[in-house]
C-alpha cells in the first residue's frame, strides 16, 4: 500500500483528468474570453476585420440589428495584387467594348455590358459568370427587347399616338424586363444584367447596326473570360 504522504506530487498532480481549458495559458481561459472580448469592442476592429460598430450590442439585440457593420474587405490586403490587376483588366476590356458601341450611345446598353464586367471580373468561378449565362442571358434579352421595340416602333397592330408614345415606351421596357426574366429562369440562363438589354432594346427603334455592335461587345466579354480564365480569380 502506498502512502499517500510520500508519493510524489508531480504523480498526484498527474492523477485525474484536467479541465478543458482550465490552464491560464489555454483559449478556454475566462480570461482570453475577456481579452477577445475587449478586442471586439475595440475600434481596431475596423482594420483588423474591415467593420465598424454602430449600434451597443444590447440595443442591437432590442432591434434585431448587427452590431457591426462591413466597410471595406480585410481580404484586399491579403491579394492586392489580384483585385488591382483584375480592376484594370475590367477597365481596358470594357474601354473597348466602349469604343465598339460607342455609336450606339444608349446609357442603359452600356450599363448592362458595365455590369456583366463586374461579374467576369469579380466573380469569375460563378454561375452567373459563365458563358451560358453570360452570352445566353444577353442573347434572350436582345431579341425579346427587339421584339418589343417592332411591336412598339414598328407594327401597325399596336397605332400608338404621338403623344402617348412616352408612356407606351415605359410600358413596353417594363413588360419586356418581365419577360426577359421569366425566359431566364425557365432556360437557366439568369445573369441580372440581361434585363438592362431588354429594357435598352425596347426603349429604342430597331436599328441593326446597334443589334451587331451589341451583340460583338457581349463576345467580346465573353471571349476576354475565355482569354483570362486562368489569371482570374473570385475577389470576395
Amino acid at each position: 500500500m502506498v502512502d499517500r504522504a510520500t508519493e510524489d506530487p508531480n504523480r498526484r498532480l498527474s492523477h485525474g483528468p484536467e479541465r478543458p481549458g482550465s490552464g491560464a495559458g489555454q483559449p478556454g481561459n475566462p480570461r482570453h474570453a475577456h481579452l477577445r472580448y475587449q478586442r471586439s469592442r475595440n475600434p481596431s476592429r475596423l482594420l483588423d476585420r474591415g467593420e465598424m460598430q454602430l449600434l451597443p450590442r444590447r440595443l442591437s439585440r432590442r432591434l434585431h440589428l448587427p452590431p457591426f457593420v462591413e466597410l471595406f474587405d480585410v481580404r484586399f490586403f491579403l491579394m492586392k495584387k489580384s483585385y488591382v490587376a483584375q480592376a484594370t483588366l475590367a477597365t481596358i476590356v470594357m474601354l473597348a467594348v466602349l469604343l465598339l458601341v460607342d455609336s450606339v450611345a444608349d446609357a442603359v446598353l452600356a450599363a448592362g455590358l458595365g455590369s456583366s464586367a463586374v461579374i467576369v471580373f469579380v466573380h469569375p468561378n460563378s454561375r452567373r459568370a459563365t458563358l451560358r449565362h453570360l452570352i445566353g442571358g444577353h442573347l434572350h434579352g436582345l431579341v425579346i427587347g427587339v421584339a418589343a421595340s417592332l411591336l412598339l416602333f414598328h407594327s401597325s397592330l399596336l397605332p400608338v399616338p404621338a403623344d402617348m408614345y412616352h408612356w407606351a415606351a415605359d410600358v413596353a421596357a417594363a413588360v419586356a424586363l418581365g419577360v426577359v426574366i421569366l425566359v431566364m429562369a425557365i432556360t437557366d440562363t439568369e445573369h441580372p444584367p440581361a434585363a438592362a438589354t431588354g429594357m435598352g432594346f425596347a426603349l429604342q427603334s430597331f436599328e441593326l447596326t446597334v443589334i451587331a455592335l451589341f451583340a460583338a461587345g457581349v463576345l467580346l466579354l465573353a471571349f476576354s473570360k475565355i482569354l483570362l480564365r486562368g489569371a482570374l480569380r473570385d475577389l470576395d
